[in-house]
Order: structure tokens, then C-alpha cells, then sequence
């Protein structure tokens, strides 16, 4: 019996733990929490961070870091936002070319981390200071708000079936990652690169285009993000999404201990970024400071990385 408890809270302990706090939440804050308004509006702050996690899933299935996904995404929004403001961009124009640009500087920076043969560690860490470097030229660091066309701002307005558009982004990010990841060829080698990547090279798979590829992705789903935030917002601020850094790379560590443990994958990514958010909100109407919350935050994170090293562990 206790060799089947093991494997069985291994995998569905995070499970476990979201239902015990939901239900915790809810009791102390029973006119607010559980409320159909409360889960709209945590699914809707959810929905930037949650891309962001969804896209950075990918390249985390190949043994990959990309720690310049918050920068990249502020810089794309600013595109957005700046190709509007500036360039009297229409809504679908600057939405079009903000994601091209994020392909190719996606591709860009993917085909260095692969073929320099240097840690996407440090290349990451290196690009996300230029990105920020030239957003603060795009904008002159300052808050743009005037000129954004009434079709941007309405997708953080508009709803579907009681949700905002950007809770279907999210949604329609999530399946498409995880189709790609789970039932393509293309998804079956990012894995086998993750696994080995000598034993893939091997095999015949071209890793540094796998890699290249991951990196592509993420470009995809920070500029989804940045067009998010901004629309949310009305505006283009400064440092906008650079405090989402941590809480993606938490909601994909905790999304590697649920499931399948030890293994990054998109859905898992999904319940580690909801359960990430409910404490934030849990906390928030539980009129708790910024501080609580930062730890808790920094908490969780730490946790995180401790389920999925040992369900790693496990695997082998």
C-alpha cells in the first residue's frame, strides 16, 4: 500500500493541494472569494501570466531557460502599443506585425542559444537586458496611452460566454501547445532533445532546429501577452511584465510535479499557473500585504522546483 501512496501523491498531491486551499479560501471569504465574479476576474489576471508559462513550457521540455521572456513580452507590447501610436497602425495591422516581429526575434535568439553551444542561461539573461534596452528607446520610457484603436482595447473588454477574450487566448494557447507538443512529430522530437540530445543528434533529429524552433514559440506567446497586458491596461507602461518572470517559471515547476511528475507538459503548466493565481487572490481579499504575498509567492516557487526534481527523481 505505501508503494502505491507514494506514486499517487507524486502526481496528484498539487491536485490535492488546490482543492484544500480552495476550499480554505472559500470559508474565510465566503461572500467573495467563490463567486462567479471572483473566478472571472482570477482567470482574466491569469491569462498574460499564463501564456507567458505555456510558452516557456516548451522550451523547458528540451532542457532549455529563456529568462528573457518578461522583457521580451514588455518589448513586443510596447511594438504593439507603438505601431498604433506612432505609426497609425490599425488594431489588426500592429497585432499582425507585432507577431511576426516575435517570430523573428524569436528564431533569432533561438538559433544563437543553439548553434553558440553557450548556456541559454546566460544568452537569455543577456538578451532580456537588450530587449529592455530597446523598449526604453521605442517608448523613451515613458507611459504610451493615446492613440490605441477601440478594436485593441475591446479585446480585454469584450466576453465570451461570461470570460473575456483573453481567458480564450489563453485557452486557445494552452491547446495548441499542447497538441503541438503531444501529438506531432515535431513535439516528439522536442521531447526525445530533452531527453538526450547526443541521443536525438544520434538518431538523426536536428536539435539545434528543435531548439530553434522552442525559442520561436515563445516569441509567439510573449507577443500574445504583450498584446494582452497592453489591451488590459490601455496603455503601454514601463516594466509591465517584468515582474512576471518568476510566477511563469513557479507555475511550470509546479505543473512538472502534477500528473505526470518530473516532466514539463502544457496542462500541468495550466493547473500550476491557476493554482499560482488563487493564492494571490485568496491572499489579496484576505487583505494581506505585499509582503505576505512575495513570500508565499517565493514560497511556492521553491516548492515548485523540490515536486518536480523529486518526481524527476522518480521517473528514473
Amino acid at each position: 500500500m505505501r508503494d502505491s501512496v507514494g506514486p499517487f501523491f507524486q502526481s496528484y498531491g498539487l491536485l490535492i493541494a488546490f482543492g484544500a486551499l480552495f476550499l480554505f479560501f472559500s470559508l474565510e471569504r465566503l461572500n467573495t472569494f467563490p463567486t462567479l465574479e471572483n473566478m472571472r476576474s482570477i482567470l482574466t489576471g491569469a491569462a498574460p501570466l499564463g501564456v507567458m508559462a505555456f510558452g516557456l513550457t516548451v522550451p523547458m521540455i528540451m532542457g532549455d531557460f529563456d529568462l528573457s521572456i518578461g522583457y521580451h513580452t514588455q518589448l513586443l507590447g510596447a511594438v504593439a502599443v507603438g505601431l498604433m501610436a506612432f505609426s497609425h497602425f490599425s488594431s489588426a495591422e500592429s497585432i499582425v506585425a507585432t507577431i511576426a516581429i516575435a517570430i523573428a526575434i524569436g528564431t533569432i535568439l533561438g538559433s544563437v542559444v543553439a548553434w553558440s553551444k553557450i548556456s541559454a542561461f546566460v544568452i537569455t539573461l543577456g538578451a532580456g537586458i537588450v530587449f529592455y534596452g530597446i523598449e526604453l528607446l521605442v517608448t523613451d520610457a515613458k507611459t504610451v496611452f493615446k492613440g490605441l484603436q477601440p478594436g485593441y482595447l475591446s479585446l480585454a473588454t469584450n466576453t465570451f460566454l461570461t470570460f473575456t477574450l483573453p481567458v480564450w487566448f489563453a485557452l486557445a494557447v494552452a491547446v495548441a501547445l499542447w497538441y503541438v507538443t503531444r501529438h506531432t512529430v515535431l513535439g516528439r522530437r522536442m521531447a526525445a532533445v530533452g531527453g538526450n540530445k547526443e541521443a536525438a543528434r544520434l538518431s538523426g533529429i536536428n536539435v539545434e532546429f528543435m531548439r530553434t524552433a522552442g525559442f520561436a514559440m515563445v516569441g509567439i506567446t510573449a507577443a500574445i501577452a504583450g498584446i494582452i497586458i497592453t489591451s488590459q491596461a490601455a496603455s503601454y507602461y514601463p516594466d509591465s511584465a517584468s515582474g512576471l518572470l518568476i510566477p511563469a517559471y513557479a507555475g511550470v515547476f509546479l505543473g512538472a510535479s502534477v500528473l505526470r511528475p518530473g516532466e514539463f507538459h502544457v496542462w500541468g503548466t495550466v493547473i500550476g499557473v491557476l493554482f499560482f493565481e488563487m493564492i494571490q487572490d485568496g491572499l489579496t481579499l484576505m487583505n494581506y500585504g505585499a509582503a505576505t504575498t512575495n513570500i508565499v509567492e517565493g514560497a511556492v516557487f521553491i516548492i515548485g522546483v523540490l515536486m518536480s526534481t523529486i518526481g524527476s527523481r522518480g521517473r528514473r
